[in-house]
């Protein structure tokens, strides 16, 4: 029997078939702070390994985990009802030892959201994405970006609805603004982080900071017929 029939969490999702969504967090140290050889990666299933049956798994979260067996085996599965993604971000991790870039050029065929999350920790310690999400991801809706935000590639245009960024940023503005173009079907912008301040604050605070900057973002988007939201999804309110 190959190692990856005796995990026990991969052999229990070999009994749920009908299983329509799985949440996994990681518990292990940043690749950052372990003695790491890049060169080095897991043993990959053989041949003769039985893929998971999930026809039916449709959101899948994968949070704070670069590589794992259950990774390995979801990447070596087909997933043909998967339309929610979430992941952390390794992409200056190489392929095979991250396996999160690959995952997502794997089975971004038909997703509609992506969602890019790093979840808060002490240190956290915020790695890069790929530039071609867009790209290995044709069909997406929505998408949700994480620190620092990628300059995305995108040769033709792309159907994205919903776009979401950590926070609102000068650097972050020159790289959508690169992309409007190609995003005929953008009507959202939220920032993921950050909230509209509520009503009745002085003006001198709704103009100071990263207030003055969203309401910037509102004004400048507005003229593009674009909506730009905060963390509750909220429209900014005069």
């Amino acid at each position: 029997m190959e190692s990856w029939e005796r995990d026990p969490f991969i052999g229990l999702l070999r009994n749920c078939i009908n299983l329509e969504e799985l949440d996994v967090v990681g518990q292990g140290p940043d690749p950052a702070e372990l003695e790491f050889n890049f060169g080095d990666a897991g043993e990959f299933p053989s041949d003769f390994f039985k893929p998971l049956n999930l026809q039916k798994l449709k959101t899948l979260s994968l949070l704070s985990m670069f590589s794992s067996p259950l990774m390995m085996v979801l990447l070596s599965s087909s997933l043909p009802s998967l339309r929610k993604l979430m992941l952390t971000p390794y992409d200056d991790i190489p392929y095979p030892s991250s396996l999160v870039s690959h995952f997502i050029s794997t089975h971004g065929e038909m997703l509609q959201s992506l969602l890019l999350f790093t979840p808060k920790s002490w240190p956290t310690r915020l790695h890069p994405s790929p530039r071609t999400l867009l790209e290995t991801s044709p069909h997406l809706r929505h998408l949700s970006l994480e620190q620092p935000v990628p300059a995305l590639m995108l040769a033709g245009t792309h159907p994205l609805q919903i776009l979401s960024i950590p926070r609102p940023t000068s650097d972050v503005w020159h790289v959508m603004e690169r992309l409007f173009p190609r995003l005929p079907q953008l009507r959202v912008i939220r920032t993921r982080d950050v909230r509209w301040l509520r009503v009745g604050m002085n003006s001198r605070a709704q103009e100071a900071g990263v207030q003055g900057e969203m309401r910037e973002w509102s004004k400048r988007l507005n003229r593009r017929g674009i909506r730009f939201l905060d963390a509750d999804w909220s429209d900014l309110r005069v």
